[in-house]
């Protein structure tokens, strides 16, 4: 009987031992219900913004941009209404006598002019938010490459589920077979233990990569913010990702260069700090501020101004060295990101090149892998037309193999898939949607 189920195609013996172990409850599931089956186009899509890795980064932007709201703010228009509720003893020469003294103001006050101090804070604050807006994009970028990784780490868990799972049945076959024939004397206990071991070491192996397969789901689960919600069916993805034509990496790394989120946002920063350093500079400049104020009072006296408006301008004389530390402290801060933009270009070019390479690698690593698939796809037909003429019995070794090789193929594509997609994103064009994005066909 065990014998004719290697007759059976690959699907269905892999209906003999499903898959359980990720089926969850209806009690355990939120309102965020995955599509049955996912795929990875659908995965990629389901990337939720309110994320906890997106949230940190959208926190920082929306600290930048009320920074700047509260900068742009800093010489509007003030108007304050100001009561006063006064009880007075008057002198004996006032000709009102009377004890109430209250009084009623309104204040208008703007600054005209601040001799460059308030441009130069605001420019600061502008390259702020543009730079928490490049760290954002890699912020998204990183939780796309994260998915799409996550993805093929369950897809390849169930490939390597199904090849143990095979794998078991054989060794069961063959670990049955020789307790029938030691019972008949054919075979010592000796040759009946070494076969169990073998069976125990494939049992083994298979309940750890059915393991696996709800590991990698959770991990997936997690990365699009559904915790609760383990995927059950994941297709496949056909990729077309092997013929994409590899430029010359010097252009790769000029175009890195000049488009790196991380680093154009550092160059931003870098921006704000020698702004920042203007606007120290500028500190101890003229403040030339404009009001208008307005009266109403229970007794009038003769100083008792009904409105007034005046011009003032704030000269200082000497500050110390007050000014001289600021500007200090602010070339401390743009030398640091300096200092770190220079780094982080070293090792973004380093990554570029090492990612070039690996590809040029993985191209001849799926040619061989392919050459091997083949091999063993026309051994295993060889095997099926053998056991089918009742020539031999190991058509189950053969598809064991077929399997891994299968297995093979499929991870190198996908570390070639992955190597590209980390190159996009450190040009910043990952999310773009005219890049050769891996879909399913």
């Amino acid at each position: 009987m065990w014998l004719k189920i290697f007759s059976l195609p690959v699907v269905t013996l892999l209906l003999m031992f499903p898959f359980t172990s990720v089926h969850t409850t209806e009690s355990s599931l939120t309102s965020k219900e995955l599509p049955e089956p996912l795929t990875l186009d659908l995965a990629l899509g389901l990337i939720d913004q309110q994320h906890p890795n997106l949230r940190y980064s959208d926190a920082d932007l929306q600290d930048a941009q009320s920074s700047l709201q509260q900068t742009l703010s800093k010489n509007d228009l003030t108007i304050n209404f100001k009561a006063d509720a006064r009880w007075i003893e008057p002198s004996v020469l006032a000709p009102d006598q009377s004890n109430e003294d209250h009084r009623l103001g309104l204040y208008v006050n703007k600054t005209l002019y601040d001799f460059g101090r308030s441009t130069a804070l605001t420019d600061a604050a502008t390259q702020q938010v543009q730079s928490q807006n490049l760290q954002y994009l890699n912020a998204q970028q990183h939780q796309y490459l994260n998915v799409m990784k996550r993805y093929f780490d369950v897809v390849l868990a169930d490939l390597q589920f199904y090849r143990y799972n095979e794998e078991m049945a054989v060794a069961y076959i063959q670990f049955d077979r020789i307790q029938n024939r030691h019972k008949l004397g054919q075979h010592t206990e000796i040759d009946v233990a070494e076969r169990e071991v073998e069976y125990q070491r494939i049992r083994r192996l298979r309940t750890y990569s059915q393991n696996q397969q709800r590991v990698m789901r959770s991990l997936l689960a997690q990365a699009l913010n559904r915790p609760n919600n383990l995927p059950d069916t994941v297709s496949k993805p056909e990729l077309d990702v092997v013929s994409r034509k590899l430029p010359e990496v010097e252009d790769l790394q000029k175009k890195v260069n000049d488009n790196n989120p991380v680093l154009n946002a550092l160059r931003t920063q870098l921006t704000a700090a020698k702004n920042k350093i203007e606007f120290a500079r500028a500190s101890d400049n003229p403040v030339l501020t404009g009001g208008i104020e307005a009266y109403n009072y229970e007794r009038e006296t003769s100083s008792s101004n009904k409105w007034q408006a005046g011009i003032t301008l704030d000269i200082p004389l000497w500050n110390g060295d007050r000014v001289d530390a600021a500007v200090a402290k602010a070339k401390s801060e743009a030398y640091k990101i300096e200092a770190l933009l220079a780094q982080q270009e070293f090792a973004i070019q380093q990554q570029v090149l090492e990612l070039w390479l690996n590809i040029e690698t993985l191209k001849i690593k799926y040619e061989e892998v392919q050459t091997a698939m083949n091999y063993t796809e026309l051994s295993l037909d060889r095997s099926r037309a053998l056991y089918e003429l009742e020539v031999t019995t190991d058509l189950g070794y053969s598809m064991v193999k077929f399997s891994e090789a299968e297995r093979e193929v499929v991870q190198t594509n996908f570390e070639i898939a992955l190597a590209w997609a980390q190159l996009d994103a450190l040009s910043g064009s990952l999310l773009n949607k005219t890049n050769n994005i891996p879909t399913n066909k």
